[in-house]
């Protein structure tokens, strides 16, 4: 009987410690999440306080995606290197850290330090820049090390269902976040303690990894689908060429470049959006945007449900992730009629729809990625995503000197709603499936 430890290559249905290791990937995007998210949740609240308008903001964020563009080709070649079993700790160590550092920006002697002499006030935005530098760095990592583990312990079929179990801890951290944010606004703790206890937390994550995944458990061959009446043996896979392999690389570029520019945009800026756009108080807020988040997650695990769902009524495996990314294209074009409906509540509903658009496209992205060669696709997904985070950057930046011009989020949402269907005409021209890959 195969163990942990035996790696057999091909599999009926996945042991449970697959699937727990799966939960544990969850449990890191998560407080991921977690960190990253504070600063939108309470960035009005920071405004006045700290001098954060929205040029600077958009500045914060610009440096939150090169560095985190900077961190996914560093960590995703040495990922490739050592592998993620202790690498992992390494990125959860360093992002908790930026996270457990940032209230320092409220003590005016340590800010000072920070100081521009021809800016006076500017030591707090100063140290909040370099921290969310460090975060976006540090969480860069966790992406190589989350995908190669499911590649190693998951097969394709399986890959879109684990792949939104691991993505659906963003929409989750993003959850608890707000309500997290308004509990400890509502007891009146400072806004210090999210920082703190959130990267805490972060710490607390490396010893139940190091438990539950030991040395030489991702060592062993991915397991691979049986398809029917092949008596018991993987289909062999095909070699490797490189019209093939050019053909997917931009058509994953294409994808990840819409998906991130929807994510992210919407991630930033819809608590300053409700907040000084719409007028919702900082409580409502802090109930509205979980919901928001709630329907990303629906939309994750739905992607995954959706292709396993196809793939078993006899459907190839590429054909059900197109035909999942499509419809997940379609639901996430919702932001774009936003702005159309005159905000308020429908504007709400708007948005909340689009997010399971955006957040169920991710598995799908994530599930193709990993058919990269695999000696190198740590690397070669981490360049994809320092290509797109590189573009995000821009696009917060831009949005965020337009934003403080005109006070208005019309064209971000339209952009958001609109991107990933680039990434859909990539996958219908360009993107041509192994022969593997047809078959369940």
């Amino acid at each position: 009987m195969p163990t942990r430890h035996s790696a057999p290559i091909a599999h009926d249905a996945p042991p449970p410690w697959r699937w727990w290791v799966c939960g544990a990937m969850m449990l890191a995007t998560l407080l991921n999440y977690m960190d990253r998210q504070v600063l939108p949740q309470i960035a009005t609240e920071l405004k006045d306080d700290y001098g954060l308008n929205d040029a600077r903001y958009g500045q914060v964020a610009g440096n939150f995606a090169l560095a985190f563009a900077a961190g996914s080709i560093f960590f995703g070649f040495i990922a490739d290197r050592i592998g993620p079993r202790l690498l992992y700790p390494v990125v959860l160590i360093g992002w908790s850290a930026a996270g457990l550092a940032t209230p320092l920006m409220r003590d005016p002697t340590f800010a000072a330090q920070f100081e521009t002499p021809d800016e006076p006030g500017s030591g707090p935005y100063q140290w909040l820049l370099l921290c969310r530098t460090l975060l976006g760095f540090f969480e860069a990592g966790h992406w190589p090390c989350a995908l190669l583990t499911a590649r190693q312990i998951l097969t394709a079929t399986d890959r879109p269902l684990g792949n939104g179990l691991l993505q659906s801890g963003a929409a989750a951290g993003a959850i608890l976040v707000p309500l997290y944010v308004l509990a400890v606004r509502t007891l009146g703790g400072g806004w210090e303690i999210a920082f703190w206890t959130i990267g805490a937390a972060g710490l607390l994550w490396v010893p139940v990894w190091l438990a539950l995944v030991r040395r030489g458990d991702l060592d062993h061959v991915p397991p691979v689908d049986v398809p029917a009446g092949a008596g018991g043996r993987p289909t062999p896979q095909p070699p490797f060429t490189w019209d093939p392999f050019v053909r997917a690389y931009v058509t994953l570029f294409a994808i990840n470049l819409g998906i991130n520019v929807s994510w992210q945009f919407i991630r930033e800026w819809l608590p300053k959006y409700l907040k000084e756009s719409q007028r919702f108080s900082a409580n409502a807020t802090d109930v509205i945007v979980p919901f928001y988040y709630i329907s990303g997650e629906l939309g994750c695990f739905a992607a995954g449900v959706l292709v396993r769902w196809l793939v078993a009524r006899g459907r190839a495996v590429h054909s059900a992730r197109v035909s999942g990314y499509a419809l997940f294209a379609a639901v996430t074009a919702a932001a774009a009629l936003a702005p159309f409906v005159g905000g308020g509540w429908p504007g709400v509903a708007l948005l909340v729809l689009a997010g399971a658009g955006i957040l169920g496209l991710h598995p799908l992205y994530y599930a193709l990625s990993q058919e990269l060669p695999a000696k190198h696709m740590a690397l070669l997904s981490g360049v994809l995503t320092a290509a797109g985070w590189s573009v995000v950057s821009e696009v917060q930046k831009g949005m965020g000197r337009h934003i403080r011009a005109t006070g208005s989020y019309e064209i971000g949402f339209v952009i958001a709603g609109l991107a990933p269907i680039a990434g859909l005409v990539a996958l219908l021209v360009l993107w041509k499936p192994a022969a593997s890959s047809q078959r369940a």
